[in-house]
């Protein structure tokens, strides 16, 4: 009995662990089961962290780029409006019939020029024309080269750089400081930068221009130019990177308009006239200059694009015209000049030059005049006179018309090194023709530049010079 108990409780045991083990076999399946599906939810978490992560960075990219093409969108918008501005600007000028335009001229106050002024000039003359003037002892040391008497504004690039520009029938070609000229003569007057206009196109060709102390330097540019409220798109320009010695550091200009001929322009640039012509900014392919001015007057007439109306200046009196005789400068035949009634020089060769005051005249002609003026030769090629004396009036015959200068305006004040004032005779000697004819003459005629029939017109003015 007693071991039918112990075998009963045996198999009672045995059962127990049987069911102990085969339970704890169950939980340990249920506790991976768990674990595998916690892992499972973090894995699942993490990866969508990781994608919202790609997610949110590939739609920032997507905003970024997009904000660029809204930028640049903008841009081109900008542009195009300008564009169509200028454009419409021009289109209605012509429309209107109004296809010419009127910019005032600025006189230098109470100008008297120096023997360095006059020197200067004429290493500027002999440069430009290819002759030597008489040398002088002050040739060295010739300082304020450029200081000319009349300027007029010109606006570069979109929006506007302002400019004083010298206007210079005797060049062609258009030049302003640039943004990399570090010369002292480039930092005391207005430099244009490209980077500050959206109508700026790069050329990058090179440029120079050579006068009396050396050459103007630098690269050519497009931009649009504007100028007696007349626009010029993709007008190519000259920007300085040197200007070296003291040619231009104290002149009254930041650069200069050329208005001469295509032919005898640097790098054979297309002119501003040309581009008015062929963009039909004016109608009328020419433009006249005016000059008036003296004492305290700062308005020195007009340069007029587009038409000859000159009659707020020249009044009633009509053009005489006669025909260009070599196309690059504006030269023409002058027939005859006298002084008094002494007839001083018979046909030959002129040039119309406002970039200079000066009057020049081959040494025979220079000696006749000199003779019946009664001025003191020098031996740098100047007449000197006492500025209370009177010499008679000058007669220019050009295509069968007598255009008198009167005497007195013939005299030229000048202030020695010294700081004293005298006069000189208003024509400089040069070895030979042309004769060149600068503001001493044309203040007293305005002065049509007619490239369409290739023509120069004079009419004389009716106000005081």
């Amino acid at each position: 009995m007693r071991c039918r108990i112990l075998v009963l409780c045996a198999f009672i045991c045995l059962f127990v662990i049987l069911t102990e083990a085969r339970q704890r076999k169950v939980n340990h399946s249920a506790d991976r089961r768990s674990l595998a599906v916690r892992s499972g939810q973090r894995n699942q978490r993490s990866s969508a962290r990781h994608g919202a992560g790609l997610a949110a960075r590939s739609t920032n990219q997507r905003k970024r780029r997009l904000n660029a093409a809204k930028r640049s969108r903008r841009r081109r918008n900008l542009a195009r409006k300008s564009n169509r501005k200028i454009k419409a600007k021009t289109e209605s000028v012509v429309r209107s019939g109004s296809s010419y335009a009127t910019l005032p001229l600025d006189f230098q106050q109470n100008f008297v020029r120096t023997t360095d002024n006059l020197r200067s000039e004429k290493a500027f003359l002999a440069n430009r024309y290819g002759f030597s003037f008489a040398k002088t002892s002050g040739t060295a040391t010739l300082k304020n080269t450029a200081n000319m008497e009349y300027t007029c504004k010109m606006n570069i690039g979109t929006p506007k750089q302002k400019f004083t520009v010298l206007p210079d029938t005797g060049s062609s070609n258009i030049w302003v400081p640039g943004p990399h000229c570090r010369s002292k003569a480039c930092k005391k007057h207005k430099q244009y930068h490209p980077a500050k206009s959206s109508t700026y196109v790069k050329n990058g060709k090179s440029f120079a221009i050579t006068y009396g102390s050396g050459s103007v330097a630098g690269v050519l540019a497009k931009d649009t130019v504007r100028i007696a409220g007349l626009v010029v798109t993709n007008q190519t320009f000259a920007m300085t990177t040197k200007e070296p010695g003291t040619t231009f550091v104290t002149s009254n200009f930041d650069g200069i308009l050329g208005l001469g001929y295509r032919s005898i322009a640097v790098d054979n640039v297309k002119t501003l006239v040309e581009n008015m012509c062929s963009e039909d900014v004016i109608t009328s392919c020419k433009f006249a200059i005016c000059m008036k001015g003296g004492g305290s007057s700062s308005r020195g007439g007009a340069l007029i694009f587009g038409s000859s109306n000159t009659s707020a200046y020249s009044g009633s009196h009509s053009y005489t015209y006669t025909p260009v005789t070599k196309k690059g400068y504006w030269q023409f035949t002058l027939q005859d000049i006298y002084v008094g009634g002494t007839k001083v020089s018979g046909s030959v060769q002129a040039i119309v030059d406002s970039g200079t005051s000066l009057i020049t005249a081959p040494t025979a002609i220079y000696k006749k005049i000199n003779k019946v003026i009664g001025c003191t030769a020098t031996s740098s090629g100047e007449c000197w006179m006492k500025c209370s004396k009177k010499i008679p009036d000058f007669t220019f015959v050009i295509a069968g018309k007598k255009f008198v200068v009167k005497g007195n305006k013939m005299k030229l004040k000048v202030r020695t090194n010294r700081g004293k004032t005298v006069c000189i005779s208003a024509v400089s000697e040069v070895p030979d023709e042309p004769v060149i004819l600068g503001d001493a003459f044309i203040r007293h005629f305005c002065t049509e530049f007619d490239l369409a029939n290739n023509r120069i017109g004079f009419a004389a003015t009716t106000y005081a010079t």
